[in-house]
């Protein structure tokens, strides 16, 4: 009997100190996000990456980070290349505690990029994505408390109304439509991915557009300067021969 009683003491005890960690874990959940997103990001982008707050409520199975920025690349301004306000959260909160935790949906409405464009082909959005390559040396991260082994799984991520803003030496300033850009799937339940591979797995289609945007924008105005030079130069006889082989291929 006394030993029952002994037996039962100490599982109590243990269940109390479990208790307390959990809580103490949970209590401090937001500060070991923030942290983590703040160590973890720059190893991936090979530049500084703050965050304003992080706002988690497991109990509700959602949560919120805000103010997220991601600096430009070095050789351009200082002016953030990534600028988002909030990020909506859906967790499922019975996976905290599982190996893979699940992330239901990350909604960004209204992220911010600032493009930018000097030389012939600089673009910083391309400079980050080169960076942010899986063959680049992944930087050692900031230290943190954040767990290594901890994997997600985002099963839908959507960026809408997302502005890009292009500054380029050569074509002024101008603000570009983007469209908005949904992924499903990110990891898996099984596996899921690490913290860097979310971040790239999150990042690199947002910016494979801006990318592909402002290539696109440049290489237009090219192509009509090119043609408006090519028009000045030629002669009224020459232009009316250009448009009758025109006609002849039409």
């Amino acid at each position: 009997m006394k030993a029952i009683k002994i037996i039962a003491s100490i599982v109590v005890a243990l269940l109390v100190v479990i208790a307390i960690v959990v809580f103490i874990g949970f209590k401090n959940l937001n500060t070991l996000v923030e942290a983590a997103i703040e160590s973890v990001g720059p190893t991936v982008t090979k530049t500084d990456v703050q965050v304003d707050s992080v706002n988690i409520e497991l109990t509700e199975g959602r949560g919120a980070i805000h103010g997220l920025t991601v600096a430009n690349p070095e050789g351009y301004s200082d002016r953030p290349i990534f600028l988002v306000d909030e990020a909506v959260l859906q967790i499922l909160p019975s996976s905290i505690t599982d190996d893979v935790v699940v992330i239901r949906e990350i909604t960004v409405d209204g992220a911010r990029l600032n493009a930018e464009h000097k030389g012939l082909t600089d673009i910083n959005v391309k400079t980050l994505l080169d960076q942010m390559s899986p063959d680049s040396p992944e930087q050692p991260p900031k230290s943190t408390t954040a767990s290594p082994d901890v994997r997600f799984m985002v099963e839908k991520l959507n960026f809408t109304n997302a502005t890009l803003d292009l500054r380029s030496e050569e074509l002024g300033q101008r603000e570009l439509s983007m469209g908005d850009v949904r992924l499903t799937d990110l990891g898996d339940r099984e596996t899921g991915l690490t913290p860097a591979q979310l971040t790239r797995a999150i990042l690199d289609p947002l910016l494979k557009r801006a990318r592909a945007r402002v290539e696109e924008e440049i290489k237009s105005e090219a192509e009509g300067a090119l043609k408006d030079e090519l028009e000045e130069r030629l002669s009224d006889e020459d232009k009316e021969t250009v448009d009758k082989v025109r006609s002849l291929f039409d």
